[in-house]
């Protein structure tokens, strides 16, 4: 298949592509931006282009996508979003850059180009606090605590309208608190590991009581694999959500005790107070398992050993 992956220099994105480059050909768009060190967007990037079967293309969804002009796609992925919930205030136009005008341009792109199989990437952060544990897909009213996820279920409202009105196979993904080997530096868990190392001392938010529904990136790609096949099985309008995560929150103190003993740290830390944070994600997995077959296997323990290991590797500890 040729798939249109935007967003492919990301965490999942990366991963996500390496496990399609297997078996098909994969169109990149990535637009490497600054919200976290480059390097290790571009290392990413470099491992993908080890591969005769991947193609990038250095641009941004805030603009008109340009590209691929020859190329019929089989199914466009959409990973590519302005991440995290605490830019500060002069920041804020970055998720109207990239979740709200470069979401509308690639859905237009996929209208424009007939693209009838689509993916789109969600988030957890979307059921906020507004909902009892643990989060299904078929909670109504959603209220959500910061302004990624309110555009991330502005995504989900607005595909859900691609699709019926343009006769698109989609699924949106709610995505659980995703970790693993080149991961994202701005997430709790690699700033944690950073800073044991360093012997800095780091913000716990909220007492460390929140939780997090984990879910270790093989198993993210995993899923993804079966909605692909999933939106593939149909040719007409069909709009569907899925929660990908663990089903096993953890809480801030119980992740930095368990990074503390594979670390061998001692963790120095203050806590600080944050109104942008859901008090816990926790995926109902029914649906997902029900339709797409999935069924999460890496325990938290063994994903944080295999995250800590390429760690140690990458930063030359």
């Amino acid at each position: 298949m040729n798939i249109l992956l935007t967003g492919c220099a990301g965490f999942i994105g990366y991963h996500l592509s390496k496990r399609l480059l297997q078996n098909n050909r994969v169109y990149g768009f990535d637009n490497l931006n600054d919200y976290y060190e480059i390097k290790i967007k571009k290392d990413r990037l470099s491992e993908l282009q080890q591969s005769n079967n991947f193609s990038f293309f250095n641009e941004d969804l805030k603009n008109t996508i340009s590209c691929f002009e020859d190329i019929q796609f089989d199914i466009a992925i959409n990973l590519a979003a302005q991440a995290g919930v605490r830019l500060s205030h002069d920041s804020n136009y970055r998720y109207l850059d990239s979740n709200i005008i470069g979401f509308h341009n690639f859905m237009d792109y996929c209208v424009e180009k007939n693209i009838s199989k689509v993916i789109i990437a969600s988030s957890s952060s979307v059921y906020g606090n507004s909902c009892l544990s643990p989060f299904k897909e078929s909670e109504k009213n959603l209220v959500p605590a910061s302004i990624y996820a309110s555009t991330k279920l502005y995504n989900e409202n607005i595909s859900k309208i691609y699709s019926d009105k343009y006769n698109i196979s989609l699924a949106a993904l709610r995505f659980f608190t995703v970790y693993g080997s080149f991961g994202r530096p701005d997430m709790a868990y690699y700033s944690f590991c950073k800073d044991l190392y360093s012997q800095r001392k780091f913000t716990v938010f909220n007492e460390g009581k929140m939780s997090r529904d984990m879910t270790h990136v093989d198993d993210i790609v995993l899923g993804i694999q079966k909605a692909i096949a999933f939106v593939m099985e149909f040719n007409s309008s069909n709009f569907e959500i899925f929660n990908l995560g663990n089903a096993n929150p953890i809480s801030t103190l119980d992740l930095i005790n368990k990074l503390e003993v594979i670390t061998d740290k001692k963790a120095i830390f203050h806590f600080q107070e944050s109104l942008s944070e859901s008090s816990i994600t926790h995926a109902d997995l029914n649906k997902s398992k029900n339709i797409l077959n999935y069924f999460p296997k890496i325990l938290l323990d063994d994903g944080l050993k295999e995250f800590h290991d390429w760690f140690v590797s990458y930063h030359d500890i």
